[in-house]
């Protein structure tokens, strides 16, 4: 280790200070006086080379690093520096190496040891974090923070007796120093949770007794008590407990329903939740898959903050536990698929019990007058007059105060038995007495009206909101004509109602007729320009036109470039539902580069939410947040199953394929394959220059037509632009690469997601992966409910036993032999199949099945029909006679589903085929607005 004199010593203590307040270019300075006297000294050059690199000077930096290594390779400080700039480039691997090297010169160096240790949990390295925790409180166990850290890193690895008794040791050594208020608090709270996941949920339940008085969030204090009372059956306690927090706030429903659940009489249909299982710790799984516990289907009522098993927030993966695909419920003539978090007991309930739940709720309301949820509750465990008394009972005053949401309130009564109909009855009835002379809603349910009996007469805006609520109702159930008739209705009573316009737009739109939709979307954000969520709705419904440009002024209107040429703010927003919106609207229009360049902004946001967690590591212990810390780092696992990033990655794997599918066919990807250019390696010396001249005065133009307005910023900074706006270079790349790269992120994150493996499925066979396919095609069949004629199995496990080469010859015996041992169960078998026709003949049961169920279920939805005709037309079926002479869907449709067939056809069978033709008068029966694209 090199040795400078004392002068230079302290001039070299005064690079790091610059460095760490970052005024770097006097670092630089002091590093060059320095290296004037000493030009080889190791330690110098380094912290020149990382000084420099914030100055964006990287490939000077780590030329610099790299020679100071050389010069003094035994120095901990170059090697920390070392690490330092590659973490700043996010390689992190050779960071940690880096960190590992300068530990083994210096093995207690605390700055060292507390940044391997951030960069351990941010790649989630949980026992080589917790080894560096113990080794930081080790070196300095009078440091506060390193008993936390230790404690988090023992809870992480899922050691949670090591985690409590950490913490326990913790308060012991500084039980005579002040904490504040708020770190006991969430020291308790954070205590408390560690003994509850490790299943010691009477520990955890004494421990917040214990320090009630001390703990300041009484909220979570209350909640987790609750919790707890339930797991351990103790359901007086957890009544009460769950009553305070009622009677605190009687809105929110979850208090409501863990208040029922925890009523002894009502257990029959609303049970209590069972103690969730015990995660083991990572070590003791061995790779082994975690049991689940039985769970009510109840659960899905709760959200996670009750139970782990509970449902997530909206755009994360629902647990496994729930159901794998959406419920499709026929609701009058539309098609409509049921969320499975409904509030909807485990069996139907009998009279008496009925009657039980109306007195538990009336009771409720009686404390609570003015809740509206306990109102709105009651109604998914009541039926039929009940049921319709109490919805009268609700609706009139929400009727009277005009409340916008009403209807969005009701929807899911709508799925349940029985409803729709006594929910119209209601509005007809309301509609007929509020058009009297005396306007009024009609007698109450049950009762009947005396002769000489005059109403109070209700307001105008009575009428008004009855009519948008039933054109809502009747718009929900496929009746177009009607809805409108009420909307317009509504719109001739009061025209400047923004709500009824929006109705309006509403009906439209899901009628199938867009351009009419965005027409008056358009309307509705004229009539009230200050409101953002009008003019999302508006932006929608362009991009659904295709209009891309329109759409994106429109959003730049709330940003703080209205005049911008490019939505360059809207990125910076990290703004995903444009982004999805605009690059679905490319790849309608067949422009697959713009659309790759919209999913790959989005991927970057969920890459910049991933990196913005390493700020967190250290501030978090500092502010004892540590329940939010662990709900955070648990989120960041989890990250990439988020529905903006699945939605995004499933629609560029889409256009991946078709990229893949059109260089197959030899059709032209990019302008230049249209061009007739070609592949440089193939062209002459001749061809190539001329090349050469082209795309230089292509460039040459392009520069010539920049747009002032592009050059600059309201603040007048240079705007970056974009050299590839067309996303050409991305449609360059080897299309089965990048799906396969997207791919193993959703297989990681997705697993539990269907169509994850259906892509996987739709890759690995344009490739000749047959253990990709057959590994795709046994995940489909367990996430299928073990159902091999489930209509997103049924296409990929027919084209796998008909049109992959099973046979052929160049295949390795091993691989043909595990693949007919392995997709034996799906058919049912014990044993391995023993041969390919074997397996072709089982297979063929399958579509014999499909295709019989095909021709006697008219009433089966439209997207598993042509999930069926694709199995029949991979095992070589005739599907073109069957269309055109046979199938004839009968039942509730939707039109998302409709327009997919629509599409199908189209593309299968031609424009002008006759199957195209029955099946597009069908749907007009059902949506007589659609506009069918030609």
């Amino acid at each position: 280790m090199q040795q400078l004199p004392a002068k230079d010593q302290a001039v070299f203590r005064s690079i790091v200070k610059f460095y760490e307040t970052k005024q770097y270019k006097k670092g630089v300075k002091a590093a060059d006086s320095i290296l004037k006297k000493h030009p080889d000294h190791g330690e110098t050059l380094c912290m020149k080379g990382l000084t420099l690199s914030y100055l964006d000077k990287k490939e000077e930096a780590y030329e610099l690093v790299r020679k100071g290594l050389r010069h003094d390779i035994r120095s901990h400080v170059c090697w920390h520096v070392f690490g330092l700039l590659y973490r700043q480039d996010r390689d992190y691997v050779e960071a940690i190496k880096c960190y590992a090297q300068a530990l083994k010169i210096d093995s207690e160096n605390l700055q060292i040891l507390r940044d391997i240790s951030l960069l351990q949990i941010h790649r989630r390295d949980f026992t080589g974090y917790a080894e560096t925790r113990r080794k930081l409180l080790q070196t300095k166990p009078s440091n506060r923070l390193n008993w936390i850290g230790y404690a988090i890193s023992e809870h992480l690895c899922r050691q949670y007796e090591f985690a409590w008794t950490c913490l326990d040791n913790y308060e012991k050594t500084f039980k005579d120093e002040d904490l504040l208020p708020y770190d006991k608090s969430e020291l308790i709270l954070y205590k408390a949770q560690i003994m509850e996941e490790g299943g010691k949920f009477e520990e955890s339940l004494e421990c917040l007794k214990q320090h009630e008085k001390t703990t300041v969030d009484k909220l979570n204090l209350q909640e987790a008590k609750g919790r707890l009372c339930m797991f351990l059956e103790r359901h007086s306690e957890a009544a009460e407990i769950y009553r305070r927090l009622l009677d605190k706030n009687p809105e929110h429903h979850t208090y409501v329903l863990a208040y029922m659940a925890n009523q002894p009489q009502f257990h029959r249909f609303w049970p209590a939740l069972p103690k969730p299982a015990v995660v083991q710790p990572r070590e003791q799984l061995n790779g082994e898959k975690l049991e689940e516990a039985a769970v009510p289907a109840t659960i899905s009522s709760f959200p996670q903050t009750v139970h782990p098993e509970g449902m997530p927030i909206w755009g994360w993966l629902h647990p496994s536990h729930a159901p794998r695909t959406s419920k499709r419920v026929s609701v009058g003539r539309k098609l409509h698929k049921q969320r499975c978090e409904m509030y909807q007991p485990l069996v139907p309930l009998t009279e008496e019990e009925e009657e039980a739940v109306c007195k538990f709720f009336d009771d409720l309301q009686a404390d609570h007058p003015k809740s509206d949820s306990l109102k709105q509750l009651v109604l998914n465990f009541i039926s039929g007059d009940r049921f319709k008394s109490r919805l009268d009972a609700y609706m009139r005053p929400q009727m009277r105060k005009g409340v916008p949401s009403l209807f969005r309130a009701m929807k899911p009564l709508y799925f349940q038995e029985g409803k729709p109909k006594l929910v119209e009855e209601l509005l007809l009835q309301y509609n007929k007495y509020l058009n009297e002379e005396v306007s009024w809603f009609g007698p109450e349910v049950g009762k009947s009206v005396e002769p000489g009996f005059v109403p109070d007469e209700e307001p105008p805006s009575s009428l008004l909101f009855t009519r948008m609520v039933t054109a809502d109702h009747y718009d929900f159930l496929g009746e177009t004509s009607k809805a409108l008739e009420f909307a317009n209705s509504a719109i001739e009573h009061t025209p400047t109602l923004v709500e009824i316009y929006a109705c309006k737009a509403r009906i439209y739109r899901h009628a199938g007729n867009l351009e009419e939709s965005a027409k008056w979307y358009e309307e509705v954000r004229s009539m009230d320009l200050a409101d953002r969520y009008l003019n999302t709705q508006c932006v929608r419904a362009l991009l659904r036109l295709d209009d891309t440009q329109g759409g994106m002024e429109k959003a730049l209107l709330f940003s703080k470039e209205p005049d911008s040429v490019e939505a360059a703010n809207l990125h910076d927003m990290q703004c995903m539902w444009y982004e999805s919106h605009v690059g679905r609207s490319y790849v309608r229009q067949k422009k697959y580069g713009r659309a790759l360049k919209k999913f790959g902004e989005t991927f970057k946001h969920f890459g910049d939410i991933a990196e913005d967690q390493f700020d967190f590591h250290n501030y978090c212990l500092r502010k004892t947040t540590l329940k939010a810390y662990v709900g955070m780092l648990r989120m960041q696992e989890k990250l990439y199953s988020h529905k903006f990033f699945r939605r995004a990655a499933k629609d560029a794997i889409k256009i991946y394929v078709e990229l893949f599918d059109m260089k197959a066919r030899g059709e032209a990807v990019t302008k230049g394959d249209a061009a007739g250019e070609g592949n440089e390696d193939d062209m002459s010396a001749a061809d190539k220059k001329k090349l050469k001249h082209k795309l230089k005065r292509e460039a040459d133009k392009k520069k010539e037509k920049v747009d002032p307005k592009a050059a600059a910023t309201t603040t007048g900074k240079p705007k970056k632009v974009d050299e590839d706006p067309e996303g050409e270079k991305l449609l360059e790349k080897d299309p089965m690469e990048e799906a396969n790269k997207l791919l193993k992120t959703l297989v990681l994150y997705c697993t539990s997601d269907i169509a994850t493996h259906c892509q996987t499925y739709e890759v690995a066979s344009r490739q000749g992966k047959l253990l990709h396919c057959l590994q795709a095609v046994l995940k489909l069949f367990e996430l299928s409910g073990k159902n091999n004629l489930h209509y997103k199995l049924v296409a990929p496990l027919a084209h796998f036993c008909f049109v992959a080469d099973l046979e052929s010859k160049d295949m390795n015996p091993a691989v043909r032999e595990v693949i007919l041992s392995e997709i034996a169960p799906v058919f049912g078998e014990t044993s391995a199949f023993a041969s390919v026709a074997a397996l072709r003949t089982a297979a063929s049961k399958v579509v014999d099945q499909v295709e019989q169920r095909l021709k006697s279920t008219p009433e089966m939805p439209v997207i598993e029909a042509m999930y069926s005709m694709k199995c029949l037309k991979h095992a070589g079926k005739n599907v073109k006679d069957l269309l055109e002479k046979e199938w004839q869907p009968t039942g509730s449709f939707a039109l998302k589903e409709c327009e997919k067939m629509l599409s199908y056809l189209s593309a299968e069978f031609g424009k002008d085929s006759a199957a195209l033709d029955r099946f597009k008068k069908r749907c007009q029966d059902i949506f007589p607005l659609l506009v069918v694209k030609s």
